[in-house]
């Protein structure tokens, strides 16, 4: 379950916490629409090169609390310090285990452990997570626009294809459905195709408004991925079908 968040490495500084491993730094982020947060990287993932440049992070919080969120709002809200924060999103999805889910913060998504809920979640649920401890796990290459992925889809690079696809999932409006159906439509390699699926069915689940219902192109590329050769694209189209079932027409 990839997370993806694009923002500016500002700062990295020296710091503790109190969590495994004991030693930790500081690293301070500046999302898109948002201002500083202050994030805990205890694998070292953050590079003194990436200071001053934009990446997709990979952030994972540990949360006290999750609360409903009524409103359809989204959003990253940095206290003063940059130190405490609240994400306000849609879940969009969930570890089989039931352990972590995926939040859709408007920018991009970010991963909470799911220990201090005590309800069921479901994917389109809309919470509030105040106060958590988040954590960097990741970080990929500089950022590019919607149009250098769009690119990068038709490339010779299947790494690479895979790789724009899974940004544009994150990322892109469903100005993209086009190309990553006919990416689907005419792809080689199944990685790159489940990357795809993935890709249409998060942007299915990720509507900007209420009353916005998918492109019927999506559902139609993951009914058709159901009889994909390959099994692993079977899977998550019918994963997605799900998500996108339980999300618009429960």
């Amino acid at each position: 379950m990839d997370a993806a968040l694009p923002a500016r490495v500002e700062e990295i500084e020296p710091g503790t916490v109190h969590r495994r491993p004991r030693r930790s730094r500081h690293v301070r982020l500046r999302p898109l629409d948002s201002g500083p947060l202050v994030v805990y990287d205890p694998r070292t993932v953050v590079t003194p090169d990436a200071v001053g440049t934009d990446r997709e992070v990979e952030l994972s919080a540990v949360v006290p609390s999750v609360e409903s969120c009524p409103a359809d709002e989204r959003g990253i809200e940095p206290g003063p310090d940059g130190e405490t924060v609240t994400l306000t999103g849609v879940a969009v999805g969930f570890e089989t285990d039931g352990t972590e889910g995926l939040l859709d913060v408007g920018a991009g998504t970010i991963r909470f452990d799911t220990a201090a809920v005590d309800r069921r979640l479901a994917v389109g649920d809309r919470l509030c997570l105040a106060d958590p401890v988040v954590h960097v796990t990741g970080m990929s290459p500089a950022g590019q626009s919607m149009e250098g992925y769009l690119a990068q889809l038709d490339g010779a690079d299947p790494a690479a294809r895979r790789e724009a696809a899974m940004h544009l999932g994150h990322r892109a409006s469903e100005r993209a459905v086009d190309r990553l159906v006919a990416r689907f439509r005419d792809e080689g390699e199944a990685d790159v195709r489940r990357a795809v699926v993935t890709a249409l069915g998060r942007l299915a689940v990720t509507a900007r408004r209420p009353d916005e219902r998918p492109d019927p192109r999506i559902r139609s590329t993951l009914e058709a991925a159901t009889g994909d050769e390959s099994g692993t694209v079977r899977d998550a189209a019918d994963e997605w079908l799900d998500r996108v079932a339980a999300y618009w027409f429960p």
